[in-house]
Order: structure tokens, then C-alpha cells, then sequence
């Protein structure tokens, strides 16, 4: 792989093995947040993030 100025190789590392990994993290937009209460509770201050877990239970 060529470098190319974009990517900053760690020392040691074989450039010929392509890139490890590579991010996308989309803008969130501010909307509505929970209270403190509910945050604790739930485990996240935003409603859009607050996503049952599943688990187990999806497999069976």
C-alpha cells in the first residue's frame, strides 16, 4: 500500500498489510435528553441511543 500522506503509520507496522481499521462516526443531532433520574436509569442521557438489549434472548 502507498502512503500517501493520509495515513500516518505506527513504527514497526507493515504498511503492506493494508489498514487495521477505519471509522465512521455519524453527527448526532441534539434533540431531546432524558432527566438525570431516567439517565442513570437507562444508561444513556439521549432517547435515540436507548436501545433494548437483547442478547440472548434474540438467538432463542
Amino acid at each position: 500500500m502507498e502512503n500517501n500522506g493520509n495515513m500516518n503509520p505506527l513504527p514497526g507496522c507493515n504498511e503492506s498489510e493494508g489498514v487495521l481499521a477505519m471509522a465512521r462516526v455519524p453527527v448526532q443531532k441534539w434533540c431531546s435528553v432524558y432527566d438525570g433520574a431516567t439517565a442513570i436509569s437507562r444508561g444513556t442521557l439521549f432517547p435515540e441511543l436507548d436501545l433494548p438489549y437483547l442478547g440472548r434472548e434474540a438467538i432463542e
